[in-house]
């Protein structure tokens, strides 16, 4: 096999591991067939921050899949208790740091690291978490207009690398706005812009900490399902799962 030449640029890509595309996303849960993964919102309710917990328990395995399309009428278990904590924010959406607090008290394995805003360069450590595989739960809104305040689940980068380093330029999203994915492992983008409005901003990102301003970062929102927008991130959470 010939090594790749110092110095070659090329595109890359890297989303979660457990994630196996096909005809629809399915994960491998323990002693079971491949499950559907992706949680799909509707158009009534608030929820998308709902539907992004309920997508991190199946890839982690730790609630089925089935349980939590019907966690309103849990009586027990996993499902049972997200819906005890989330649901009276079901119609109304959730804010940031009361979504961590609350996915805190259910107990779960689960270990969570939140940045908050442009301050806590939250767009920094979202890019940096993915690169490393991690999922991570995206709180954003729209730039233009405060119609747009929404949750996606971010499940890998896309980017440029040349020779050994790798600038990632764009996110990739599990939004449950849109539609089932398939063939690929996700629904939506993230992509920080090259030119217009955003693009200086957008380079600080990839400085080093100690020379990046705390500035807030546009990036173009894309899908298949809703029109292109500018947003910035209000908030990113990574969430592991404890051995």
């Amino acid at each position: 096999m010939v090594a790749r030449a110092s110095g070659t640029t090329y595109g890359f890509q890297r989303v979660h591991a457990a994630l196996q595309t096909g005809h629809v996303l399915t994960v491998q849960q323990q002693r079971q067939e491949p499950v559907r993964c992706f949680m799909q919102q509707s158009m009534l309710d608030g929820a998308c921050g709902t539907h992004v917990l309920a997508m991190i328990l199946v890839i982690f395995d730790l609630a089925k899949a089935s349980a939590m399309h019907d966690m309103s009428q849990r009586k027990h278990g996993v499902a049972a208790a997200v819906w005890k904590a989330f649901g009276p924010k079901y119609f109304a959406g959730i804010y940031a740091k009361e979504w961590a607090e609350l996915v805190n008290s259910l107990a779960l394995p689960l270990k969570l690291t939140a940045k908050y805003g442009a301050a806590e360069h939250v767009d920094r450590h979202a890019l940096d978490w993915l690169m490393r595989g991690e999922l991570v739960a995206l709180a954003f809104a729209s730039v233009k207009h405060q119609r747009t305040r929404h949750w996606a689940l971010a499940v890998g980068v896309e980017g440029i690398a040349t020779g050994s380093k790798h600038q990632p330029q764009r996110i990739l999203l599990l939004d449950p706005g849109g539609g089932e994915p398939s063939f690929q492992a996700f629904n939506a983008r993230l992509r920080l812009p090259t030119t217009g409005l955003g693009s200086r901003r957008a380079k600080q990102v990839h400085l080093p900490a100690d020379d990046a301003k705390p500035w807030t970062v546009f990036w173009h929102y894309e899908s298949e399902s809703w029109s292109a927008e500018l947003v910035r991130l209000l908030a990113a959470v990574r969430v592991r799962k404890l051995q």
